[in-house]
């Protein structure tokens, strides 16, 4: 029974379409602002790091399609987030524009076709929304369907990414369709074999989507019991086939048949477990990387790796430079092989000092921040020796904001929760709660916002919902005391 009727019935699309068009006019102030190149024209504003990668990476696809090879066989090896790239090369393909335009010695973006791209990310994203919406209308009480789709249009957390080149607008778009039929808790296999797929393809967008089967499997396990069979099988073999072809594909590269992308396998080295070592020896985390960057180059030595000629690799300041210097793609996976290992041994050797590094970064993850994306684009490469914005003034200003903030978000969502488990909505609770403990677990030792963000998606529910009873009883409230 839909409990929304009439014209409130439009609301949600009438706030589906403002948030749409309020991050086509946010889109257009950064393009407009950050589309320039600062560094002595080294550094492009709003294309830089990680989002760098996939925007050169998307380039190369393009341009080895336009010179006749096979789209699925095109590009390097997936080294960390496939999907994205091969998003960002199609629209360079459909739309003709070519992302950069040079790339020797170091590829260069080209100052045109970001709007268009940040608008089509927007446009999948409510699109997704919307599509959930119709999924979820019916199990929500009251009003409080129309607070979840107001929290997922314009919570700035989430939004704030739908006008980046980050790859979390696209993956927040996978999470809503999969959780939109998960919701559905329909048996039959075809329906499940989609959403595994789904869920492939957020692995493949955004690594850390890789373990997310199997909070959904166990939820399925309690829902389905005696009739998991149907289910079960569709949805594992969705992902599985998704697995097989990245992998299919990694051979035809390496001759090494792998599914997680080995630039995975450096993100604990080089985000925690330098901090570990850095405690441990008493020295800065900068300090640490070249100690691992000496560790590198004895196993290079001892196993007989061979670098490309024209660097000095003992100038090396991070571990991570290494990758693109091996001489054969097969050499860059034993080294990423090599990091895992490393990476692992520290913690290990290390376990009080992990413990306590841990309890630190998953309290940190916890605390949202809705100025990333805006503070990223300002601070990070404004002039040659600009600091992250982490390390400004600014940043120590916005944190009682982020804390207050937090809370009020959590506190609503805590209403939520225990009006839902009073309501006897166990699936759902256990599925919202699943899923936001997989994020906290995964990458609470991360210690960054960013990776956390994808809760908030599922946390979305339990806020709708706690928000609604507030007001209810803050109604109450008001005619008892007329």
């Amino acid at each position: 029974m839909k409990l929304i009727q009439g014209k409130k019935n439009n609301l949600h699309l009438i706030l589906i379409l403002v948030g749409f068009i309020l991050s086509v006019i946010l889109s257009t102030y950064y393009v407009t602002k950050y589309d320039k190149y600062t560094w002595d024209n080294n550094s492009h504003q709003l294309i830089k790091d990680e989002t760098y990668y996939h925007w050169v990476e998307g380039a190369k696809i393009a341009k080895e399609v336009r010179e006749g090879k096979n789209f699925f066989l095109s590009g390097d090896t997936t080294v960390t987030k496939p999907l994205h790239q091969r998003i960002i090369g199609i629209y360079s393909l459909l739309t003709g524009y070519n992302l950069v335009d040079s790339w020797e010695p170091v590829a260069k973006v080209s100052l045109e076709g970001k709007l268009p791209f940040l608008i089509i990310q927007s446009f999948f994203y409510f699109f997704a929304v919307y599509f959930f919406s119709k999924k979820v209308v019916n199990i929500l009480p009251d009003k409080a369907f129309l607070f979840v789709i107001l929290f997922l249009s314009f919570e700035f957390t989430i939004f704030q990414y739908h006008s980046s080149f980050w790859t979390e607008s696209i993956y927040f778009s996978l999470q809503l369709l999969v959780f939109g039929m998960l919701l559905e808790r329909r048996i039959n296999f075809s329906h499940n074999l989609f959403i595994g797929i789904l869920i492939g393809l957020a692995f493949l967008q955004r690594s850390g989507g890789v373990f997310y089967i199997f909070p959904v499997l166990l939820c399925y396990i309690f829902l389905f019991r005696k009739k998991i069979s149907n289910p079960f099988l569709g949805i594992v073999s969705g992902f599985i086939l998704i697995c097989i072809l990245i992998g299919m594909f990694n051979y035809h590269k390496t001759k090494v048949f792998y599914v997680f992308p080995p630039g995975g396998k450096w993100s604990l080295h080089s985000y925690f477990s330098v901090q570990v070592l850095a405690e441990k020896l008493n020295i800065s985390q900068d300090e640490a990387r070249k100690f691992e960057v000496k560790k590198v180059l004895e196993w290079a030595d001892k196993n007989n790796i061979k670098f490309k000629d024209e660097l000095d690799l003992t100038k090396m300041n991070s571990p991570l430079n290494f990758r693109y210097n091996f001489l054969t793609e097969k050499d860059q996976i034993k080294f990423y092989d090599y990091i895992n290992y490393r990476q692992y041994e520290i913690l290990l050797e290390n376990p009080l000092i992990t413990i306590k590094k841990t309890i630190y970064n998953t309290a940190h993850i916890i605390i949202l921040n809705p100025t990333f994306n805006h503070y990223y684009n300002t601070y990070r490469g404004v002039e040659k020796h600009s600091p992250e914005f982490v390390y400004t003034e600014t940043h120590k200003n916005w944190i009682p904001f982020r804390i207050t903030y937090t809370l009020i978000i959590y506190i609503f969502c805590l209403m939520g929760l225990i009006a839902l488990f009073n309501k006897k909505k166990f699936y759902e609770v256990s599925l919202i709660l699943f899923s936001v403990l997989y994020y906290v677990i995964l990458f609470g030792w991360y210690g960054k916002t960013r990776l956390y963000v994808p809760s908030l998606i599922y946390l979305a529910v339990f806020f709708g919902v706690g928000v609604d009873i507030f007001l209810n009883s803050f109604k109450e409230y008001k005619k008892t005391k007329i």
